[in-house]
């Protein structure tokens, strides 16, 4: 999911840039939550808190400057992507010093703001390929890459890990699991699996087939959920290849 923030105290432009953002999920409403504020201050607290991965941020607020807030956040915060909202030009510059993701002129539209998203969208999955874990294991603390990891089952009280070249054990619940590693492409086809849907290759009936012959049970109960995610994941794919961003 894609925590977005936007920070714009004028009042019409709020208005404008959530109902172009509504607009942009509009076939994927859980795929985002969208937070505002109208004071860079009260963004600053917020985030400090609970981290985004996109902020949308005025540089000309009246209680302090769209810069310096910036700035503040990047002592703190490398990652997260600011994409910032401006009248003057004179500002593009010190913009790019605090590492701006994007830049968008006033009057806002709705084209700007899903050429914007559509970035964001594509370097967030390409991150997330290279996001790796810490897992509490019973050989101690280890840190596996994401990608490397084909799935996770419910196995003798335990969880088993299940990488391309090993297997590891932890104590864990896979709905908390599920709820971690939501945004990197798990999802649970059944009360005991949790796989990685990179390496799902078909799934026919109330089965999930897997590269290296993994076949994976699908639960009737799960069946509608996992479908979705797979045909949602498939469209993210496809669209990233129209756009030459295969990889």
């Amino acid at each position: 999911m894609i925590q977005i923030y936007f920070c714009d105290d004028e009042k019409n432009v709020t208005e404008k840039i959530q109902h172009y953002i509504i607009g942009y999920f509009i076939n994927n409403p859980a795929e985002y939550t969208i937070t505002d504020f109208n004071s860079g201050l009260e963004l600053l607290k917020a985030i400090k808190s609970k981290r985004a991965d996109v902020i949308l941020l005025d540089i000309d607020l009246k209680d302090s400057h769209g810069i310096e807030i910036a700035k503040k956040i990047r002592q703190f915060d490398k990652k997260v992507k600011i994409i910032f909202i401006t009248n003057y030009e004179q500002y593009k510059g010190e913009a790019f010093s605090v590492h701006a993701f994007g830049y968008i002129d006033k009057p806002v539209t709705g084209e700007k703001i899903a050429e914007q998203l559509d970035e964001v969208k594509q370097y967030l999955m390409e991150e997330s390929k290279d996001i790796s874990y810490k897992f509490e294991t019973t050989d101690g603390l280890i840190e596996i890459a994401l990608k490397e990891i084909l799935y996770f089952v419910n196995e003798n009280r335990k969880i088993k890990i299940v990488t391309f070249s090993s297997a590891y054990y932890m104590k864990q619940k896979l709905s908390v699991l599920e709820k971690q590693l939501s945004d990197y492409h798990f999802k649970s086809p059944h009360s005991s699996f949790l796989v990685n849907l990179d390496y799902v290759t078909d799934v026919k009936n109330y089965m999930v087939y897997m590269i290296d012959n993994i076949e994976i049970p699908l639960s009737q109960r799960k069946s509608v959920a996992f479908r979705e995610a797979i045909t949602n994941y498939l469209a993210k794919t496809i669209q990233l290849c129209r756009e030459g961003n295969c990889v």
